[in-house]
């Protein structure tokens, strides 16, 4: 008897640990591919460097406004992901974190060296890898995406290729 009230015991601890985790998990909500549109890359990490930039495009075809609230690394999970953005401040390049960044309804945003970004702790970037996001947003949805790792002189070329290209709307908030 006295067993079976320890066994019961480790069961009922452990389903009460595992409350917090399961209602989590319940609670996110898939943003519908057809409202979302999101594509991006990262770039391979030099040796020696401890942390990496990715750039995500995203359009909202919804018409309701939505704000990324973070960004996430859910096959690493020792890793962080922090959203920046660059600005020149007489003639200084400085980058700042950003809490969140607004997505208007029917907009979009492109993220971009020298603007807006992802900066990626804790992760080894490497040319020809992909980089597994999830994008949490206010409203507790969530936009699960694959990023393509590219060396630095894909990333310059295509970055020549669009040097005339125009970006659409950058918000950030």
């Amino acid at each position: 008897m006295k067993k079976l009230l320890s066994d019961f015991s480790h069961y009922l601890l452990a389903l009460l640990l595992a409350a917090p985790l399961v209602a989590a998990a319940a609670a996110q909500v898939h943003v519908n591919p057809a409202d979302l549109e999101a594509d991006g890359y990262a770039l391979e990490m030099p040796p020696g460097v401890p942390m990496g930039a990715a750039y995500v495009a995203l359009r909202n075809l919804s018409d309701d406004a939505r704000i990324l609230a973070r960004v996430e690394l859910p096959s690493h999970p020792e890793g962080k992901v922090e959203m920046h953005t660059t600005r020149q401040l007489d003639g200084v390049s400085q980058m700042r974190a950003l809490k969140k960044i607004a997505l208007p309804a029917r907009g979009s945003i492109e993220m971009r060296p020298g603007a807006t970004h992802l900066m990626v702790h804790g992760v080894a970037l490497k040319a020809g890898d992909s980089l597994p996001l999830r994008l949490v947003f206010a409203d507790g949805s969530v936009r699960e995406m694959q990023l393509p790792v590219y060396s630095r002189e894909r990333q310059k070329e295509n970055s020549n290729h669009d040097a005339g290209h125009h970006h659409g709307h950058h918000d950030h908030g």
